[in-house]
This record gives structure tokens, C-alpha cells and sequence, in this order.
């Protein structure tokens, strides 16, 4: 291996990534946080990357009780940077560690009557509009939560139902939305006005800053308790909106079905 030291090595590829391949922000801090847990079972000054010193990096890593899912994370990431070691010439072999097998589980998702619940509420205040207004988004339009949460208030075309998100790989797609997405979130519109008049957010804190994703997560928690709702959290990945879009049509009827209800009482 090059003579110049891992660490150093390191911050080169950083460099690179971030300014010849433009990666993103969280992309960056990915390799860290991949880096400082090499660093911290072989050591501050780490020696030349070899095989065996990755394969006991995984093994020390397991031994402390790191899922396999999480281990994979910082597999790919070292891959990465061993990859871009070889192609630079710092490394005569390519280093490449196999990937965990981790279990393929069906993902859960909600029932019709629990999705039912979850929308008929009747929110109060803005804390409780926000909330509503974004999981009624969610649901309808299959984001992710960080898209949701970044959403400016420009990026929300209520005329021909559509709504703008910069999302991961930044990308930006397009995505309808429903009719009756349409009232609740100019509904909201109205309530987040009064309480940040100049913020651009379409999902702003009370102070007129970005919410943050944990902040966001406990008053989930919290209303499914209220409401009596199994307990989940936000879907984030490519996998997770699979799961979001099995629920679309009864996301995007769920005021039609109410409404039927209220016919069938009345006949």
C-alpha cells in the first residue's frame, strides 16, 4: 500500500467525492461515520488496509452486537473507499468484503381500518394541523419523510395537484396528489400562516425553522397512542415507499369512503 497513512488517504477520497462526484452531504457523513468505526477497533493510526484487517473489523464489529443490516452499512461504505484506493493505485489488489446475509422480511403495512382511523381525526392548533397535514401527504403521495419535511410551500401546486420534492440522489420528481389531499393541506395552509407568516416551509417548527425528523417522529408516537394505532415510524427508503404505495388507493379514498358511510346512515 501507498506510504501516505490511511487517515490521510481518507480525507483525499472524501475530497474527491465531494468535489469531482458531488455527493451529497449525508453521503459524506456516511464514509465518516463508516471510517470512525474502523478507527475505533483497529486504532487512531490505522495500519495499511489488508484483508484480514477488514475481516476482523466485521468480526469485532458483530462481537459487540451490530446487526447485520447496520454492519452492511459500513461494508458498502469501506468498499467504496477500498475501490477508490485501488483505482488510484494505492492498493495493487481490490479489497472487496462480501455483504452480511440479513433476513428478508415482509414490511407491514397499515390496515384499512387503522389508516381510517389515523385520517378521520380532527386536529387542533397547528401542532396538531402540521402532523395531520403530513401524514395525510405521505400517505397520499408515497414520500419519504425527509422530502415531506424539506417541502417549501412554493413546491405545492394546488391547481393541477401536484407536488415538487428534491429528494435523495437529488433528484427532483413530480407527483400528483389527490382532490381531497387538496383541502386538508390548504386548510393547514391557513393555520401554518398564522403561525409563520415568512417561513417557506411547507412543514415549519413553531419557530419558523425546519422541524426536526425526531421532533417529528414523538408526535407520531404520541397520536398513534392517542388514537389507539400500532406503533410505527416513518418510511425513508426505496423498499419503504413499495409499502407506502400499497396503501395509495385507500390513502387517496379515504374521504370517499366516509362520505358513503354518511350516505348509507341517511337512506
Amino acid at each position: 500500500m501507498d506510504p501516505l497513512s490511511t487517515s490521510l488517504l481518507f480525507e483525499q477520497f472524501l475530497a474527491q467525492r465531494r468535489y469531482l462526484k458531488n455527493v451529497t452531504p449525508s453521503t459524506i457523513e456516511w464514509y465518516q461515520t463508516a471510517f470512525k468505526a474502523l478507527q475505533k477497533i483497529l486504532g487512531a493510526d490505522l495500519p495499511p488496509l489488508t484483508k484480514s484487517a477488514l475481516q476482523a473489523f466485521v468480526v469485532a464489529v458483530r462481537q459487540r452486537g451490530v446487526q447485520p443490516v447496520s454492519c452492511n452499512t459500513y461494508i458498502k461504505a469501506l468498499n467504496a473507499f477500498c475501490l477508490w484506493l485501488h483505482e488510484e493505485g494505492h492498493l495493487v489488489e481490490r479489497l472487496q468484503l462480501p455483504l452480511l446475509k440479513v433476513e428478508q422480511r415482509i414490511i407491514q403495512t397499515l390496515s384499512d381500518q387503522s389508516m381510517q382511523t389515523l385520517l378521520r381525526q380532527r386536529p387542533k392548533g397547528f401542532d396538531q394541523w402540521r402532523l395531520h397535514a403530513l401524514v395525510c401527504l405521505l400517505l397520499d403521495a408515497g414520500l419519504r419523510i425527509d422530502e415531506g419535511l424539506t417541502l417549501r410551500r412554493r413546491d405545492l401546486d394546488f391547481d393541477n395537484l401536484l407536488v415538487t420534492v428534491f429528494g435523495k440522489g437529488r433528484k427532483e420528481r413530480r407527483i400528483p396528489f389527490s382532490f381531497e389531499l387538496r383541502k386538508v393541506l390548504f386548510r393547514y395552509d391557513a393555520v401554518r400562516m398564522r403561525q409563520c407568516p415568512r417561513c417557506e416551509l411547507a412543514f415549519p417548527s413553531r419557530q419558523g425553522t425546519a422541524w426536526d425528523q425526531r421532533n417529528s417522529l414523538r408526535g407520531l408516537h404520541l397520536l398513534q397512542e392517542k388514537l389507539a394505532l400500532p406503533t410505527f415510524g416513518w418510511r425513508r427508503g426505496k423498499s419503504d415507499e413499495r409499502a407506502c404505495a400499497s396503501n395509495l388507493l385507500a390513502a387517496r379514498d379515504w374521504r370517499k369512503t366516509e362520505q358513503q358511510e354518511k350516505g348509507d346512515a341517511g337512506d
